[in-house]
């Protein structure tokens, strides 16, 4: 074993860096809070819905795999 691999370290002071970079972010905002928080939520039902959408498709690429696969077998 690697004795000098610092993965989880590096893994820590990466995301202190991602929550300092984010709460400075949300302090130093040129919109009220109402308004960042709206676009937050926004934001969030966005991508929610978006990964909704590529689950569904992978869903559907993953069924016709199996459906080609099954046919090559038989």
């Amino acid at each position: 074993m690697r004795e000098d691999c610092r993965c989880g370290e590096m893994m820590v002071v990466f995301l202190a860096g991602v929550a300092i970079g984010s709460a400075a972010g949300l302090l130093l905002a040129p919109h009220s809070g109402a308004y960042t928080r709206r676009q937050l939520q926004n934001l969030s039902e966005d991508v929610r819905e978006g990964a909704s959408h590529l689950a569904d498709e992978a869903k559907e690429a993953v069924e016709n795999v199996l459906q080609q696969g099954k046919r090559i077998v038989s």
